[in-house]
């Protein structure tokens, strides 16, 4: 239902440009699907037996520029691979992964209402994180080793409450070190210090970074153009959990189309996490929080590197207790860009 939902919207948009629209070389299989759908009644008709060639005959040579249009389109509906395979990171040899991320909000509100006054106030904040991590090939026992190499992370808010800014910048103490990364088969990503950073001060970035390379995403099976599965979005979890220790994250992808050009494959996967948390603690305080962000995945399926991630969404957070209420809404937006590199 995907491939037919995108044809119609091609056809609709190519015909509000006065461009015209025909199928060349569909199979049985495609024009039968089509016909269930509904697609001949409302767009264009579905015939055998139609070439490129041959469709290209009917058109007058009068005007080469819709011609040259027509070609394009025509050849575009050629049947391609409609599923494919998740796989294991293909780096190569002498290979390491860099990942440049950001996660920021422009235009958040907070609201603070105490003993019957208002105050309103703006907040701001990006954190950023520059990585590169060489995992080399299993040891006979399985386990894995590489090396993490932290070039920045680094978070930065500005608060402003009643016209008056508060600002912090606070730089990991990871930054700039070099981190040896060991995993036992069925184990945990365990990473050694030299002793110059206390664990406490990097707690959270280690655990952002276990729960990171533990992801699973896709699923080990094919998987259909359309389909959709849901995956343990961890991260966003642990985001949330800093107001909420129980909060209940959900995540779908779905496979939304699989470009193919002659530079590389790739992927485009829909991607939507939701997550709502509440807490009820003795002193009568009452906190709930609530995340929306959707966005789109890009995997290269040649390296089954995922080489882009963007979401957008928004978090709201409310704490209440007596004769005090805050509401803190952050839009969101979070990038992720990850390339291959050399050693």
């Amino acid at each position: 239902m995907a491939g037919v939902e995108l044809l119609a919207e091609l056809h609709e948009t190519l015909h509000e440009r006065g461009i015209d629209f025909r199928l060349a070389e569909t199979h049985c299989d495609v024009r039968n699907s089509l016909r269930r759908a509904g697609f001949e009644k409302f767009h264009v008709p579905i015939l055998p037996d139609q070439t490129v060639e041959a469709i290209l005959k009917k058109i007058p040579l009068m005007n080469p520029h819709i011609l040259a249009k027509l070609a394009i389109l025509a050849l575009s509906a050629a049947p391609v691979s409609a599923d494919i395979i998740f796989g294991p990171l293909i780096a190569g040899s002498g290979k390491s992964v860099r990942l440049v991320s950001s996660s920021a909000s422009e235009g958040g509100t907070i609201r603070m209402e105490k003993d019957g006054a208002v105050n309103n106030g703006t907040i701001l904040f990006n954190r950023e994180r520059d990585l590169t991590w060489t995992i080399r090939e299993p040891e006979a026992d399985g386990t894995l080793r590489g090396m993490l190499a932290v070039a920045k992370i680094a978070t930065s808010t500005t608060v402003t409450i009643n016209g008056t800014p508060e600002k912090t910048t606070d730089h990991s103490p990871l930054a700039g070190k070099m981190v040896a990364m060991s995993k036992a088969p069925g184990g945990d990503w365990k990473f050694q210090l030299d002793g110059s950073v206390p664990m406490h001060r990097i707690d959270k970035e280690i655990t952002e970074l276990k729960l990171y390379l533990n992801r699973k995403w896709y699923p080990q099976r094919r998987v259909t153009l359309g389909e959709s599965w849901e995956f343990d979005p961890a991260w966003i979890r642990m985001l949330i959990e800093r107001d909420l220790e129980n909060a209940q994250t959900i995540g779908t992808m779905r496979l939304r189309q699989i470009r193919k050009t002659a530079g590389k494959d790739t992927a485009v996967i829909d991607v939507s996490v939701r997550s709502t948390g509440g807490d009820f603690r003795p002193d009568g305080t009452a906190t709930n929080a609530q995340i929306e962000l959707n966005g789109q995945i890009v995997v290269n399926l040649k390296t089954m590197l995922d080489e882009s991630l963007e979401l957008s969404g928004t978090v709201v957070t409310r704490i209440d207790k007596p004769g005090d209420k805050k509401t803190v809404t952050l839009p969101l937006r979070i990038s992720v860009a990850k390339t291959l590199v050399g050693n």
